[in-house]
C-alpha cells in the first residue's frame, strides 16, 4: 500500500477532526452504535473505579505510534499523563477496541499487532457479534466467552465478564 498521508499532514488537520492515521490513510468511519457506546460506558467505569480518572481515557486520544500510524482505541490507560497540551498520549498500558462490523478487520488484522509491537501491554478486543472478549500480549491471546472472566495482568483488579458486558 502507498503512503500517502504523513503524521505532519494528519496534525494540520482541525482538532477533534474524526479520523485516525492506519498505514498512511486517514479513515473515517460512522458515529458508533448505541451498544458500542454502552459496552464503552461499562468498560470506561470499570477502570476509572480502579485507577485514576487522568490515566483512563476514551477516544479520542492520539496514540502515535510512527510517521505512517496515529490510533484513536476507544479506551486507553497511561502509565502516567502527558502535558495537558500534548495530543499524543504516549503508548499505553492498555488499549480497547470494541469491534464493529465496519473495524473489526481493521482492529484486528491491522491495529492489533501495531499497537502491541510499539510496547502496549495488553490489547482487549470486545467482540459483540461473538460474544467474546479477547486479550491480545506479544505471548500470545487468551479469551472469554459466557459467564467465564478474564483479568487484565497489567490493571490489577480489572476483570469483565462477557456475559456481564455485552447482554
Amino acid at each position: 500500500m502507498e503512503k500517502s498521508f504523513t503524521r505532519a499532514d494528519y496534525d494540520l488537520l482541525p482538532e477533534g477532526y474524526p479520523v485516525q492515521l492506519i498505514e498512511g490513510c486517514l479513515i473515517r468511519e460512522p458515529a458508533p452504535t448505541y451498544g458500542h457506546q454502552r459496552t464503552l460506558s461499562l468498560l470506561y467505569s470499570a477502570l476509572v473505579r480502579l485507577l485514576d480518572p487522568g490515566l483512563v481515557l476514551p477516544a479520542p486520544a492520539d496514540v502515535v505510534l510512527g510517521e505512517h500510524d496515529v490510533y484513536q482505541p476507544d479506551i486507553v490507560v497511561l502509565e502516567k499523563a502527558p502535558p495537558r497540551t500534548e495530543h499524543n498520549v504516549g503508548i499505553p498500558l492498555l488499549a480497547i477496541e470494541v469491534l464493529s462490523p465496519s473495524t473489526s478487520r481493521r482492529d484486528r488484522e491491522v491495529k492489533t499487532g501495531h499497537l502491541l509491537a510499539a510496547g502496549v501491554a495488553e490489547v482487549w478486543l470486545i467482540d459483540p457479534e461473538q460474544e467474546v472478549v479477547e486479550v491480545h500480549t506479544t505471548s500470545g491471546v487468551r479469551e472469554a466467552r459466557g459467564a467465564a472472566s478474564i483479568a487484565s495482568q497489567v490493571v490489577p483488579g480489572f476483570v469483565v465478564v462477557p456475559d456481564d458486558l455485552l447482554r
